[in-house]
């Protein structure tokens, strides 16, 4: 895998052999062309929503002579995917937790109309793309933490399930499946939060308007931190 990071080789970990896949905001197109080359994929479109980053797409996958498994298309989140292409994959990595949620929140019925799986890396916010996919229907099946230049990503892989899912608070901020694994590189993090919380809420005693909300909730990610570490 000489095209990727340790970040996308995680991310790549997660696709599932056989699938039709769609990288929005694909950065050169790399993953699918991963995914191509080893005939993990069988098909992709790299979504891109200015033209720059298009260009370069498009360019990578010529150099590959990929282009008649590869469509590179210009648009915003989710509308590069039509119904007949099939999609039952989507990957959404190196963007913020809310521009994730939003993405996948504006997405139609039609472009999600095939999707079964979804594999999403957020660089922050990883709650917030959590609650979504409890809100909407997809089952949390693996999560992988990886560190690289000295910041640590989180992916999630979630299928698409008829059954009600809910998570618990401590769940939605640390990972269902995080939280089993418990590896080295997860308590890492969760020492280093935990450490900043009680660093925070000792200062925020000190502040002349104290703000109580706050303090609570830091206080109560103390306490679920704790309980799994």
């Amino acid at each position: 895998m000489t095209l990727l990071s340790k970040r996308l080789q995680a991310v790549y970990q997660m696709v599932d052999a056989n699938t039709r896949v769609a990288d929005i905001g694909s950065d050169h197109a790399y993953l699918p062309v991963e995914l191509i080359e080893e005939k993990v994929a069988n098909y992709a479109i790299a979504g891109e929503v200015a033209k720059g980053p298009m260009s370069r797409s498009k360019e990578d996958v010529d150099k590959f002579g990929l282009s008649d498994k590869i469509d590179v298309r210009l648009g915003d989140g989710l509308a590069v995917i039509k119904a007949d292409d099939l999609i039952d994959t989507v990957v959404i990595a190196g963007m913020g937790g809310i521009l994730i949620q939003n993405i996948l929140t504006n997405a139609t019925a039609e472009q999600l109309s095939h999707v079964k799986t979804l594999v999403l890396q957020p660089n922050i916010g990883e709650p917030l793309v959590r609650r979504w996919l409890v809100e909407n229907g997809f089952k949390i099946v693996d999560e992988d933490i990886v560190e690289e230049d000295r910041h640590v990503y989180e992916i999630i892989k979630a299928e698409k399930v008829t059954e009600p899912i809910t998570l618990t608070d401590a769940e939605l901020l640390m990972g269902p499946v995080l939280m089993q694994k418990k590896t080295p590189t997860f308590v890492a993090k969760w020492e280093h939060k935990l450490n900043g919380y009680h660093k925070a809420v000792a200062n925020m005693g000190y502040a002349k308007k104290i703000d109580q909300a706050k303090i609570d909730v830091m206080n109560q990610n103390i306490q679920y931190i704790e309980g799994i570490l």
